[in-house]
């Protein structure tokens, strides 16, 4: 008879670990959401009678750096289609507004070619894609925030502000204030790693043909009747002999294993009774709550229609205060349509609500160096019984994070049980 397995959360780590581990163990899946998916969440807009697939959480990726995601999509057969990834910055206090597609993105205004301060910016820019990585390499980095390396080197204010801070903001969806306490090293390490420090180094970017919405019906046909929604988990209970799990309608269900597929901050609050190390090490990862808009209002796009790009980071004040968003340009991402443009903004600013098509919440990790003096030891949590753990925190908060994760583990729960060599990954 096969265990009994139960996976709380169905993003793309809960969603891998029950693809990867159906076959051995009898699972069951439980989702606070009424939907599947998590961050793979595909929002249809009717247009001309036809619904259009639109992507509001994960978008791309690359053959590169997603290895284990590529081969997932390569075995169920995931059509898949080139998409560009430019990048914009528009800030409204200074009226500059650049991307980084070669020279007319980047003197998209004339003017800046006899800007000083912005030529001096460039050649920071520069300066940081060749300084940076020798300083990863001999070990200087370590135990660094940005802002801490920024101050050391000594770049400016433009810099940091029109460049490094819109650029690791927009990556990991979180604010330029929280931006600054970004462990140095592990940002210069994923710059390097997709191709983001140099003109001639950049990759070549994926999108999922009609939306991640159609790699998730095929990844989930299988086990589709083993998943229930819209079930809150408010309590993991061993009791010695089974894992006990409590719904928030006070529904009692009995495991031999459990995988929390969820938040660090979240599973660790599902946990009765943790652990030393569970609390020692889940703790230290917090997460920000980001509004993802869906909806159609040009204005915020940058005024020259040169620079706007794949992604677009809007720089404002109001009251005397900074506010910043991330906007994604899905047209330019997923080629969506040719008739009406369609946007994501990531806490957006002052959007037209006759334009907005839909709003969602979705949280991000934040990384400090705490956090990642902690993410290197989190398979230790995964060697003290029969509670396991996997998601994006298991790397630096990406689909192919959670789902190396969700691999990672896999190898390890049937090599311990059945040695049984897993293939995927």
């Amino acid at each position: 008879m096969k265990e009994k397995l139960a996976i709380i959360g169905t993003g793309i780590a809960g969603m891998g670990v029950a693809h990867l581990l159906q076959k051995h163990y009898d699972i069951s899946l439980f989702e606070k959401n009424k939907y599947v998916g998590g961050h793979t969440n595909t929002v249809f807009v009717e247009e001309n009678g036809i619904d259009i697939p639109i992507d509001t959480g994960f978008m791309v990726f690359n053959k590169e750096t997603y290895p284990n995601l590529i081969n997932l999509f390569t075995e169920l057969n995931v059509p898949i289609e080139k998409t560009s990834m430019s990048f914009s910055v528009q800030h409204k206090l200074s009226n500059l507004e650049y991307c980084g597609s070669g020279f007319n993105g980047l003197f998209a205004q004339r003017k800046n070619l006899f800007n000083p301060a912005f030529i001096k910016m460039l050649l920071q820019i520069n300066r940081f894609n060749k300084e940076s990585v020798q300083d990863l390499n001999c070990g200087f980095l370590k135990n660094q925030s940005i802002a801490d390396y920024i101050s050391q080197k000594s770049y400016n204010s433009d810099f940091l502000e029109k460049y490094l801070l819109p650029m690791s903001s927009a990556i990991w969806s979180t604010p330029p204030n929280t931006s600054l306490q970004f462990p140095a090293e592990s940002l210069v390490r994923f710059f390097l790693n997709h191709g983001m420090l140099g003109l001639d180094t950049h990759f070549q970017w994926y999108t999922v043909q009609n939306g991640s919405e159609s790699y998730k019906q095929r990844l989930i046909a299988p086990f589709r009747d083993k998943i229930k929604t819209g079930v809150k988990i408010d309590t993991i209970k061993n009791t010695g002999d089974k894992i006990e799990i409590i719904t928030a309608k006070n529904e009692h269900y009995f495991y031999d294993k459990v995988i929390v597929a969820a938040h660090a901050n979240e599973a660790l609050q599902m946990l009765s009774q943790p652990s030393q190390l569970q609390q020692d090490l889940l703790s230290k990862f917090q997460y920000q709550e980001n509004i993802a808009t869906l909806h159609s209002d040009i204005s915020v796009m940058p005024k020259n229609k040169k620079v706007w790009s794949s992604w677009n980071y809007l720089i404002d004040q109001k009251n005397g205060e900074n506010r910043a968003t991330t906007i994604y340009n899905m047209n330019s991402l997923q080629n969506v349509s040719d008739k009406e443009n369609y946007f994501v903004s990531i806490n957006p600013i002052d959007l037209d609500e006759n334009k907005i098509h839909k709003v969602l919440t979705y949280f991000h990790p934040i990384f400090t160096i705490e956090s990642l003096k902690a993410q290197k030891r989190l398979q230790e949590i995964n060697q003290e019984g029969q509670i396991y753990f996997c998601g994006s925190y298991f790397g630096y908060g990406f689909h192919e994070d959670a789902y190396a994760s969700a691999v990672q583990l896999s190898k390890q729960l049937l090599n311990q049980e059945t040695n049984i060599q897993l293939k995927a990954g």
